[in-house]
């Protein structure tokens, strides 16, 4: 197993349970409410070391509870938080999360210490980057920050993955190098700064601008796969939907973990679709996302 790095957000996400997702100007009535470590950072790290990989994180969190809480929530999934500061200045991240009874969620987000994870942070944990292959990034901390991640990974021959969200436009030379672009369909579009809806010429052109391989998650119809010289749509895997709350992230950090035990991109793209299937199956982000026993139960058994 090869060793993986998160460089990203950690949010306590606030659970709403409402009847519908609230239209502009209306206010529900929310059933429920929960606390759920989040963030799309720690979502991908937490996900990865349930799996069984060798993770560490480098993030940023607020001197409160919410910061102790998600610090625990990270240790006790086995992810090396020695590159998770704690910020005196600024709360942790919050994200309210709004769930209707048939999965679907809107959300917004205070980033708080997560806006404070610069360019100095990364260089006072610069020695991780010598002991990984492959780093995950999402853009839920400053892009200053993501952009220089990227450059340091091309310097050591880490193999970076780029989950664009939220999603912006941003400069090619960003792109140029990256080993694989994981955008959903609207990332996709803001990436290429259009409406269309021509999914592979918009993931064949981020190829041309020197991304290595895009993956285009498409929620419940699957994925698009640009590997190569070929596209390829791959089905999900069907399971009953309960929440929908981080099953972009459970996807990333499966299709990292496959790749880091030598899956092949097809293989590691299906271990990808069971981990976020049975993550939609449960209620939360973090509380949702599966360990490997369960994944290998409807995977087909241990590929390590």
């Amino acid at each position: 197993m090869k060793h993986i790095l998160v460089v990203g957000s950690i949010n306590m996400d606030v659970v709403l349970e409402v009847p519908h997702i609230p239209a502009v100007g209306e206010t529900v009535l929310s059933k429920a409410q929960s606390l759920v470590g989040g963030g799309k950072g720690a979502n991908q790290a937490i996900t990865a070391a349930r799996l069984g990989a060798k993770v560490s994180m480098i993030g940023r969190v607020g001197a409160d509870t919410y910061g102790q809480q998600l610090l625990e929530s990270l240790k006790s999934s086995g992810v090396n938080v020695q590159g998770v500061e704690v910020d005196g200045q600024a709360p942790s991240g919050v994200a309210y999360i709004c769930v209707s009874p048939d999965g679907e969620n809107s959300i917004v987000v205070n980033s708080g210490a997560n806006g404070r994870v610069d360019v100095a942070q990364i260089d006072r944990h610069k020695e991780l980057f010598d002991q990984v292959d492959y780093c995950l990034l999402q853009m839920e901390i400053p892009l200053e920050t993501v952009e220089y991640v990227l450059k340091l990974c091309r310097a050591k021959g880490v193999k970076a993955i780029l989950n664009p969200a939220p999603a912006h436009q941003v400069a090619p030379e960003l792109l140029e190098g990256l080993y694989i672009l994981v955008p959903n369909e609207s990332e996709l579009k803001v990436l290429c700064g259009t409406s269309g809806r021509e999914l592979e010429k918009m993931a064949w052109n981020l190829r041309e601008q020197g991304v290595e391989n895009v993956i285009v998650t498409l929620g419940g119809e699957g994925c698009l796969a640009v590997l190569g010289n070929k596209a390829e749509y791959y089905p999900a895997q069907k399971f009953p939907v309960v929440d929908t709350t981080g099953a972009g992230d459970s996807f990333v950090g499966g299709l990292t973990v496959g790749l880091a035990e030598g899956m092949d991109f097809p293989t590691a793209i299906r271990f990808a679709s069971f981990v976020a299937g049975l993550t939609v199956s449960k209620a939360g982000a973090q509380t949702s996302f599966p360990d490997r026993a369960t994944v290998d139960h409807y995977f087909g058994g241990d590929h390590r």
